[in-house]
């Protein structure tokens, strides 16, 4: 990268900040009670000028309109329950905020220093990622509930149409001409692409053991898309194959935007020995200044790369970052501290502006100093409650061995990344376990498959000590972590009336659940669970526990795949194989029965 990149003296740039912060804030002390709810800008839309933003407030349920200059929120509007991402048009002029546990769209208009409501879409349960068309009339809108895309009409505030999109939609991106569509899965490790006029798919293409694909985006010539992703290695998560990066990387991946199947995708580590890269999240390119930033969230700082040297890499990528840009001013890796979860530049190029979701604030960084210069914080409470100070410890990657991952990388916002791993938390290798989601995981012990644990917080230091290999965690901090994963919750079913009624299929699917199928042996009360470990005849898996604990079935259609291994891809694979009433002393379902059953399961 360009010289700059390495300058220690801070210049201060015609139009830029004055405020300098000279290194990246620490956590705020705990308190015991918040009055207010904390922000969490979990995404970021700066407007045309670079002079304001707009924030998605994760955890107080808001929009924000941000001047970046004054350091200041102009306005703040309520935007549906946790609101996963925000788009703006491209004169800045109309804003959409995705609320993801609303299962709605809302609208804004933006005026100087005021958002006006201009209405609402529903689009079903978990919409999670947006973009708008060049002209500005439609939304896109990824729905994570339905794997869709649906695409939303402006003045209507209506769904227009709908097409199929990858299981786990994260990602949204519209080309620089505005002709294609692109969208990343989370969990499913697959990435689409269409006409954006039409919603004609092009292309859908999958990453062998790639999960968590986050910050998608196209390069600046359009011809090319860009994400970052996590990659699962079939080695057992040992602290010597984590040092190695044998159990999870770290990478930026491209693929070229051309039909030709023969084309091959390409990528880069960004992980250096004893200091990974734990959890990337946004990405952004900057077509002045040649950079390429991506926002470290499990680390706390943001990567700067001349893109123009990125070595992307067709075949065997490695497990380390490459020479060329480890030696050399090639890449800049800024600590900012907190979570940074999106990043884009403003219009001159000078400056990068990052949403930090832990430390509530959204931060300016000086490219060509490689300095925090500004940060402008969004409300909330000053000081931390246990809850918050777990949640922090929750994302943080250098809790793990030489920073590889945090406990988020598997278990997603709290739930799931649908990866096996082979750990210790069953006290043998070479017997690997599907990730289980912690919704609901304070109420749902005993814990591990097998409910051989029995204490929450002698789990979580098991966690960090033989799953990441990381210090052991004080008392204060382990008790943290237990005050955060007691705030974990189910979302909202969609797959049930406004009411919470079930249709009439999962109504004469409960029934067959509590009667002919008898699954309330094991899977009963409010959670669908038992504090009870279960022969259920599957076949020893070389561990020393020969039952199994009942996982709790709320929120079991967002899982997938099942089982403790996740042999079966969906929930009729589970009730026709292992897990067949039949098999488990029950009568044998009809079809219509067992399609009976699965409605009812997955309105759970």
């Amino acid at each position: 990268m360009r010289t700059i990149l390495i300058s220690t003296v801070l210049l201060v740039l015609g139009g830029c900040l004055l405020f300098v912060a000279p290194t990246a804030p620490a956590l705020p002390p705990v308190t015991a009670n918040a009055v207010e709810p904390y922000r969490s800008p979990i995404d970021l839309a700066l407007l045309p000028g670079s002079r304001r933003a707009l924030t998605a407030n994760l955890t107080s349920d808001s929009v924000a309109l941000v001047d970046l200059e004054a350091g200041k929120v102009l306005a703040e509007r309520p935007a549906g329950r946790r609101p996963a991402a925000v788009a703006c048009s491209r004169d800045g002029r109309r804003a959409a905020v995705a609320a993801s546990w609303s299962g709605i769209v809302r609208l804004f208009e933006v005026g100087d220093d005021a958002l006006k409501p201009a209405g609402e879409a529903a689009v079903g349960g978990y919409p999670q990622a947006l973009a708008f068309a060049a002209d500005g009339d439609r939304v896109y809108v990824a729905v994570g509930a339905s794997d869709e895309i649906a695409e939303i009409d402006w003045k209507t505030a209506k769904v227009m149409r709908r097409w199929p999109a990858p299981h786990d939609p994260r990602c949204l991106a519209l080309s620089p001409d505005g002709a294609l569509l692109a969208a990343a899965g989370g969990c499913s490790g697959r990435v689409a692409l269409w006409d954006a006029a039409t919603g004609k798919p092009l292309w859908e293409r999958a990453i062998d053991d790639a999960f968590n694909l986050r910050g998608l985006t196209f390069t600046p010539d359009g011809q090319a898309v860009v994400f970052d992703a996590a990659v699962r290695r079939d080695f057992p998560v040992s602290r010597t194959n984590i040092a190695e990066g044998w159990v999870i990387d770290n990478r930026l991946m491209r693929m070229e935007v051309k039909t030709d199947p023969m084309l091959p995708m390409r990528q880069i580590s960004l992980d250096e020995h004893v200091k990974a890269a734990g959890d990337p999240y946004g990405v952004a390119f900057d077509p002045k200044s040649g950079l390429l930033a991506v926002a470290g969230s499990g680390t706390g700082e943001l990567l700067l790369l001349d893109a123009a040297s990125v070595p992307w890499t067709g075949g065997d990528v490695g497990d380390v970052l490459d020479p060329r840009l480890a030696k050399g001013d090639k890449l800049l890796r800024i600590s900012l501290g907190g979570r940074p979860t999106a990043v884009a530049f403003t219009a001159d190029g000078k400056r990068a502006v990052v949403a930090n979701t832990l430390l509530d604030s959204v931060q300016i960084v000086d490219v060509a100093e490689g300095k925090l210069v500004n940060a402008a914080s969004l409300g909330g409470p000053t000081k931390l409650t246990p809850a918050r100070r777990g949640e922090a410890l929750f994302y943080d990657a250098k809790r793990s061995q030489d920073q590889w991952f945090s406990c988020a990388t598997c278990h997603v916002d709290g739930h799931t990344c649908g990866q096996n791993f082979d750990t210790l938390n069953d006290d043998t290798y070479g017997n690997p376990k599907l990730t289980p989601s912690l919704r609901g995981v304070a109420r749902t012990g005993p814990w591990t498959w097998h409910g051989w644990q029995t204490d929450l917080g002698a789990a979580v230091v098991k966690s960090y000590t033989t799953t990441m290999f990381g210090p052991k965690p004080t008392d204060e901090e382990v008790q943290a972590v237990v005050a955060y994963l007691e705030t974990l919750d189910h979302p909202p079913n969609p797959r049930r009336g406004p009411d919470g009624k079930l249709s009439e299929a999962a109504e004469r699917g409960r029934k067959v659940f509590e009667n002919k199928a008898k699954c309330t042996r094991c899977h009963d009360g409010p959670d669908y669970t038992s504090e009870r470990n279960y022969d259920v005849k599957l076949e020893p898996d070389g561990s020393p526990y020969k039952e199994w604990n009942p996982p709790t079935l709320r929120g079991v259609a967002d899982r997938g795949p099942y089982l403790h291994d996740g042999r079966c891809r969906t929930l009729e694979d589970v009730l026709q194989g292992p897990h067949a009433p039949e098999k488990l002393g029950a009568p044998t379902l009809t079809p219509a029965e067992r399609q009976d059953l699965i409605q009812f399961l997955k309105s759970l």
